[in-house]
């Protein structure tokens, strides 16, 4: 039982651990751990021993087969430490032909020279004309010829048809292609798009990589494509494909064609032997129980403790028993569920993830003969509308946060998050928040909206474009800027509360990115552009002072109407705060709540006002590592938008005036 229970933890070990081959430029390369080697060759010797051997009563080892188990325990033993070399062996051989190959190890210094050859290419000014994206490359790299140059590699020929892009699949005729056709053009998109942004992990910039081509069609998608939801979620899919590659072992599976299929096998011979041990344990735990014998885990012998006394009459042998079976047979079933979880989730991950559905794509694309049986067309669009939420990486979530807590939740998950100093929930991003900040992205000039922890903030509240309403000036800081406009952003949202009505996109987006924001602060000053210890002990000063200002006035702010309630609310903040965030903000609520216009004009002001300045934080903060980090644990908006950014030549760049160059119009 011992062995057996030390196989199958070796087992779910070798399913969670990553693989990983990346370009020597990313340094994000993991091969297969030695350690993990080392340790499946010495417990499968273990379990050898324990199988070719049996234990004597005087507790010596006696090397002969007289004392042998059963052909079942030689099944039940060896099968577990047999599975776990055969996934060993197929990892360190899927991460070695990932290493040669040109779509995945080489892919970064294959996509700089092939968009160098793009960005000059004699069909350059044809292409660029037409409403199909460029010929970004999707699959099948490997079947191209390429030379090296002191760029990466270059195709010795640009007709290449063995060679996979984004317009042949574009192209494709919607009659043609399995429904929803723009979906599946979408995810192939995404998919080229990926290896785009591999070059920027690779440390490749913009004018380095050609990223020209690409801002122009990105920025037509932007301009004509009514739909928000659609760009953000090619963005989203994009960056789900970035997780898989940098933290799973998936992407390094389709090094070749066959290695899948030798994957899914594994998977399921290792379920099998699950069901095989399920069914071998209960039959043999109900004979034991029904029977009596041994159902102690361990017995003290007569011949190490209370020998008898052989001069008195009468002594008789003792044994002391220890346990019950069950604490073996309960440990051993939790570990072959686990075991079946992992494993199913490995065999999702082929036939659901949008790796093999891009695959299936191109497969489809390449073959006329497919496109043309309607047989074959069901079943790939059966395949391609499958979904498994188990291997779904991009959370569409954002975390909230207020430095004002005037009514907090007592609901147990809520007092949990405060205990663990989580945030303070987190929420589905709205639609009024995805088209905030794609018409944001739309109106952006990265001449002019340049964010720097070491210069004037230029971010200004207007009305209407128009008025300025308030400035933040030197020396105050991004994270400064955004808690004194989420506290007048809190103090606007206790004001319309008293009105029973539905709230506005304006509203919706303006007070759900003011809380991702200071959340941004709190949890996230990383990806700010201001120092990120600075940030965290600004975010605690203020919120300090804040629960301070609100417990010494009653706890909470409540009174008989809410009329008074933002009077009271105002008065407290302006008169008691000590900090000069909560004083500013308290002014700039009381400016924004006495607006001649009204209160729609303000919500219409903040929600521009909070888009703007989280896309502007978006393409300040060019750190490649936190945004990396980031997408490990789930993705944030501000990432999503980071890399949208970099697709239409907007995010700061090393080179200078990179990004100026490709977001200039004459470039668009």
């Amino acid at each position: 039982m011992v062995m057996l229970w030390i196989g199958l933890v070796q087992i779910i070990g070798t399913n969670a651990t990553a693989t990983v081959d990346g370009d020597s430029r990313e340094g994000r390369s993991m091969a297969p751990p030695a350690v993990q080697l080392v340790q499946a060759m010495w417990t499968s010797y273990l379990a050898y021993i324990v199988l070719e051997s049996g234990l004597q009563p005087s507790g010596y080892v006696k090397w002969s087969r007289d004392t042998m188990l059963s052909q079942e325990l030689y099944l039940l033993l060896g099968l577990p430490y047999a599975l776990i070399l055969a996934k060993l062996l197929f990892k360190y051989y899927a991460w070695y032909k990932a290493t040669q190959s040109l779509a995945l190890g080489r892919n970064p210094r294959l996509i700089v020279g092939y968009m160098e050859q793009l960005q000059y290419g004699a069909h350059h000014a044809e292409l660029a004309s037409h409403y199909v994206p460029p010929p970004l490359i999707v699959m099948r790299e490997g079947t191209v010829l390429v030379e090296k140059q002191p760029h990466g590699y270059s195709l010795t020929g640009m007709n290449n048809d063995g060679l996979v892009t984004i317009d042949r699949v574009w192209e494709l005729d919607d009659t043609v292609l399995p429904e929803p056709a723009a979906q599946h053009k979408d995810l192939c998109l995404s998919f080229a798009l990926f290896k785009l942004l591999r070059c920027r992990f690779a440390r490749y910039t913009v004018s380095e990589a050609g990223f020209m081509k690409v801002g122009n069609f990105m920025r037509h998608m932007l301009l004509q494509d009514s739909d928000d939801e659609r760009v953000l979620g090619v963005i989203a899919h994009e960056l789900s494909f970035l997780h898989d590659y940098y933290y799973t072992s998936l992407p390094v599976s389709y090094s070749q064609s066959f290695l899948p299929m030798l994957s899914v096998s594994i998977s399921l011979s290792s379920i099998g032997y699950c069901l095989f041990l399920i069914i071998f344990l209960v039959g043999s735990t109900r004979t034991v129980l029904v029977q009596g014998f041994y159902t102690e885990q361990i017995s003290c012998s007569p011949v190490h403790c209370n020998q008898p006394d052989p001069t008195q009459r009468g002594s008789v042998y003792t044994e002391v028993d220890f346990g019950t079976v069950w604490f073996d047979a309960v440990e051993v079933y939790i570990l072959v569920m686990l075991v079946l979880l992992v494993e199913a989730r490995e065999i999702a991950s082929y036939i659901c993830s949008s790796w093999a559905k891009v695959a299936l794509i191109c497969g489809y694309t390449r073959n006329t003969c497919w496109q043309k049986s309607p047989t074959i067309r069901k079943c790939v669009g059966y395949v391609l509308r499958t979904r498994c939420n188990l291997i779904e990486h991009w959370v569409d979530e954002m975390n909230q946060c207020s430095v004002l807590l005037l009514h907090q939740r007592r609901k147990p998950v809520a007092l949990l998050r405060r205990l663990l100093h989580r945030p303070d929930e987190k929420k589905k991003v709205p639609k009024a928040v995805k088209t905030a900040v794609v018409s944001a992205v739309r109106r952006f000039d990265p001449r002019i909206s340049r964010l720097r922890s070491n210069s004037v903030t230029p971010l200004q509240l207007r009305v209407n474009n128009n008025e300025l309403l308030w400035t933040f000036q030197a020396p105050k800081g991004v994270a400064d800027a955004m808690l004194v406009c989420h506290v007048a952003t809190s103090i606007l949202q206790v004001r319309s509360r008293r009105k029973n009505k539905p709230l506005s996109n304006h509203e919706i987006a303006a007070t759900h990115i003011s809380q991702y924001c200071a959340y941004l602060v709190a949890y996230c000053p990383e990806l700010l552009p201001d120092d990120a210890a600075w940030c965290r002990s600004l975010y605690k000063a203020v919120k300090k002072d804040a629960a301070r200002v609100l417990r010494d006035g009653g706890g909470r702010v409540s009174t008989a109407t809410p009329e008074v309630e933002d009077q009271q609310l105002l008065k407290l903040l302006s008169e008691q705060s000590k900090h000069r965030v909560l004083k500013d903000g308290a002014e700039l609520g009381r400016l924004l709540a006495e607006l001649p216009a009204g209160e729609e004009v303000a919500w219409k002001t903040l929600a521009e006002f909070w888009s703007d300045t989280l896309v502007s934080v978006a393409a300040a903060c060019d750190n490649i590592d936190d945004h990396a980090e980031a997408v490990a644990r789930g993705g944030e908006l501000v990432t999503l938008l980071w890399a949208l950014l970099a697709h239409v030549g907007s995010v700061d760049d090393d080179t200078a005036d990179a990004a100026a160059t490709y977001g200039a119009p004459d470039a668009v």
